[in-house]
């Protein structure tokens, strides 16, 4: 039995009072504990979501950015690191459940496993609580780190999110080939794809190499959005 005050610190953490406490128990019990039912389907779950809150969020509210821009954003704000920090903090590695294994290796210190609880807690309120209780909890954490990105500028740079996120992914940065190029020399067109891990996973075209660049590495990022891979 999970003592009372050890909930209510939680859900005071999270800032939402669960009617399941069970439902909550799961959302912060790593695979390695073997005394309850894990979060990796809540997790499943709470990526989509996610997905959703963040994209009717920027739709609504940052309707100015280009749908490209729009793409950057979302990317980062559901990416690893991003929930990692925010689950930092909110200092969830205090509450999660992990067995003796994943104590000795302090894996709930881990941002990866933090970024796989904001997804799981996601999950659980969304089901416990609906839609607009989720994008509350979602929005309450990440619109800070929105904000400062979207005025950073760097949403508007698709070369260095792709960058980042094959490095995360692979410890590897993308290669951009030029395929081609028309048109006479006043008014190049210029046609590149890029690469990752040897594999071609965007085109793009544009009035100089740089913008070409851009626009594949763009591309990419559209595809992995969709998919969850190159």
């Amino acid at each position: 039995m999970v003592d009372r005050k050890f909930i209510r610190n939680l859900e005071k953490s999270i800032g939402y009072s669960f009617f399941d406490k069970e439902l909550l128990i799961q959302a912060i019990t790593h695979s390695s504990h073997d005394q309850y039912v894990n979060y990796e389907k809540l997790e499943f779950l709470g990526d989509s979501v996610l997905q959703i809150i963040i994209s009717n969020f920027l739709f609504n509210s940052h309707n100015y950015l280009s749908e490209g821009e729009m793409t950057v954003t979302r990317a980062y704000a559901v990416c690893g690191e991003t929930l990692g920090q925010a689950g930092n903090g909110m200092q969830l590695d205090k509450y999660i459940f992990i067995g003796s294994s994943g104590k000795k290796k302090k894996i709930n210190k881990n941002k990866s496993v933090l970024a796989d609880v904001f997804e799981s807690l996601t999950a659980a309120i969304y089901i416990d609580g609906g839609l607009e209780k989720a994008e509350e909890f979602v929005l309450g954490k990440l619109a800070c780190y929105l904000s400062e990105y979207i005025n950073s500028g760097d949403n508007k740079d698709y070369k260095t999110k792709l960058q980042h996120l094959t490095q995360e992914l692979f410890g590897k940065e993308p290669r951009y080939k030029l395929r081609g190029e028309k048109g006479p020399a006043h008014d190049r067109t210029f046609s590149v794809d890029v690469y990752v891990n040897e594999k071609q996973c965007g085109k793009g075209k544009g009035k100089s190499k740089k913008k070409a660049q851009q626009s594949a590495a763009l591309n990419a990022l559209g595809k992995y959005d969709r998919k969850g891979t190159f």
